[in-house]
């Protein structure tokens, strides 16, 4: 899922009146903290995403763990929109989704033993 992928399918489930900044500004919160907590970059690494130049860039969770992003994107709509009980129940789609990538991620890629697959 790319950048506008993951903007787009936030947008379709969940209309808003939010611009693709405010949006990008969410992606690069998930995406910072895939990079951080999962992927164990350091956040002094951390690039964030500019648009439109890099709105066709690969997001790193791969399908099917990739709906976390709009998963994100839409509980944050929820909690800028002050629908705080929908943002509860995005928020914990979103937190199920980031975990089952967490744990894909550590079973089969196992940064803290430093092996990764080539």
């Amino acid at each position: 899922m790319t950048v506008n992928e993951a903007i787009a399918a936030a947008d379709a489930v969940k209309p808003n009146a939010y611009d693709s900044a405010a949006k990008l500004r969410w992606l690069n919160e998930v995406e910072g903290r895939v990079r951080v907590q999962i992927h164990l970059t350091d956040p002094e690494d951390l690039t964030p995403y500019a648009l439109p130049a890099d709105g066709t860039e690969a997001l790193l969770a791969p399908a099917p763990f990739d709906k976390l992003y709009p998963a994100y994107l839409e509980a944050m709509i929820d909690y800028a929109n002050g629908e705080y009980d929908r943002y509860q129940a995005t928020a914990a789609m979103f937190n199920q989704c980031f975990a089952e990538y967490m744990r894909w991620y550590a079973t089969n890629e196992r940064p803290a033993d430093g092996w990764l697959r080539a």
